[in-house]
């Protein structure tokens, strides 16, 4: 299947999403990640207050200053708690803007199980029917949580590379970004549309393969996430939200995908007869 072909069924996965979830009764889903954001936002916040209470109190402790009492002494641990405090906080949400996506994915990742298997049930009308088991369903959570995992341990060497790249050629620099966006892009592709190769039963490997194969409807429905965390203060949150659109979508694509596939193979059986 061609480039053009893909990004075609990626961005109409997107339109069937949308469709569903404003009609289909997936909308109530969304109030997931409103409770999800609120309990990271006051866990995140909570740590790294004592995160940044620790910082200081180890560093005056490091350069002696804590007990100083020359003068102008407070006035440089004002100064000095205050600079750390900020590093603190830059630090987390540099981080949490870069893991966020994935934290999003791994603890809704029961939700996104469900999700995808009602959306291919709603997409096919019922033709492809899975009786909700625990185990079965489990075992979709775990997978989707490998995924996650290993998904980010992928990107984060490909980034540490191109890092280490863009610093020895400093010009390429943009293109490092560019090239980025779309690897994120697609990981998280990969993790949505995952769910269905999980019901289709396909392996941790056969997945691989099968994405590779169409990285370019991967690419496309990880796109509007990826560009959503880069949006400042607000991205990550917003990007719950957006989650679940991907899956929909994802799960859209990917039984858009399984009806091509059937037809061609079905094209060929008949041929040989």
């Amino acid at each position: 299947m061609g480039f053009w072909r893909q990004v075609g069924i990626g961005f109409k996965g997107y339109f069937k999403a949308l469709d569903l979830l404003f009609s289909k009764g997936f909308f109530k889903y969304m109030f997931f990640p409103l409770i999800i954001n609120i309990l990271l936002f006051w866990f995140g916040m909570s740590q790294v207050i004592e995160l940044a209470k620790f910082a200081r109190d180890s560093f005056m402790e490091w350069i002696n200053l804590g007990g100083a009492e020359f003068w102008g002494s407070g006035a440089l641990r004002g100064l000095l708690s205050g600079i750390i405090t900020t590093i603190v906080y830059v630090l987390f949400f540099i981080s949490f803007i870069y893991l966020g996506g994935y934290i999003i994915v791994i603890i809704l990742s029961p939700l996104f199980s469900i999700i995808s298997e009602k959306a291919e049930h709603v997409l096919t009308d019922n033709a492809y029917d899975y009786p909700f088991e625990f185990k079965q369903f489990f075992k979709d959570v775990f997978r989707g949580i490998g995924i996650a995992i290993r998904n980010l341990a992928l990107e984060t060497g490909i980034m540490i590379l191109v890092f280490i790249v863009g610093l020895i050629l400093s010009f390429i620099s943009w293109i490092g970004v560019i090239f980025m966006f779309f690897i994120t892009s697609y990981f998280f592709g990969f993790s949505y549309m995952d769910y269905s190769n999980e019901r289709y039963k396909r392996s941790l490997k056969e997945s691989v393969k099968f994405m590779r194969k169409y990285k370019w409807v991967a690419i496309v429905n990880g796109s509007l996430f990826a560009l959503v965390l880069f949006i400042p203060y607000i991205g990550v949150a917003l990007s719950a939200f957006v989650a679940i659109l991907s899956v929909i979508a994802g799960t859209a694509s990917m039984v858009e995908i399984k009806k091509k596939e059937d037809a061609e193979i079905d094209k060929i059986f008949n041929a040989e007869i």
